[in-house]
């Protein structure tokens, strides 16, 4: 990691999985309008969380969950004030790091249609058409660079 007040890892224990459900409720629910039965939609269980803090503070998650043979890459979340820093970046690194060593045949996610170009730059490719999630336009996009 570029940044040597960052730290992102897997969730460690419940107090953190706490910690990464406040801030997928200030960004999805809060921020975003997304229903708060949406964003906690029964998947958790299946999942690994993802946190990242900055300087000791959690800033950001994401979630990870791996159906058959692909990495399924979601409720990725930065605090509004951390973006644009580079963090975003550091954690599309950290995931695709991840399912890497999980050896997965793909890695793909539903993009929000403004963090297209965002997840483009870290060499997502869109596929499909756009598609409503939570009154939300998406569009899925994989990851081009895994073989």
């Amino acid at each position: 990691m570029k940044n040597k007040y960052l730290e992102i890892r897997i969730v460690k224990n419940r107090k953190e999985l706490n910690d990464v459900l406040k801030i997928r409720e200030t960004v999805f629910v809060k921020e975003q309008n997304c229903p708060w039965e949406c964003e906690m939609d029964g998947l958790d269980d299946e999942a690994k969380h993802v946190i990242v803090k900055y300087k000791g503070k959690t800033i950001g998650c994401a979630r990870v969950r791996l159906p058959g043979n692909r990495a399924k890459l979601e409720r990725i979340a930065l605090l509004k004030e951390y973006r644009g820093k580079g963090f975003g970046r550091e954690l599309m690194d950290y995931l695709i790091r991840y399912c890497r060593r999980k050896k997965v045949g793909e890695i793909f996610l539903h993009s929000q249609l403004y963090a297209k170009d965002f997840y483009k730059k870290c060499g997502f490719r869109s596929r499909g058409k756009t598609f409503s999630e939570a009154g939300i336009e998406h569009i899925e996009m994989y990851y081009e660079g895994l073989n």
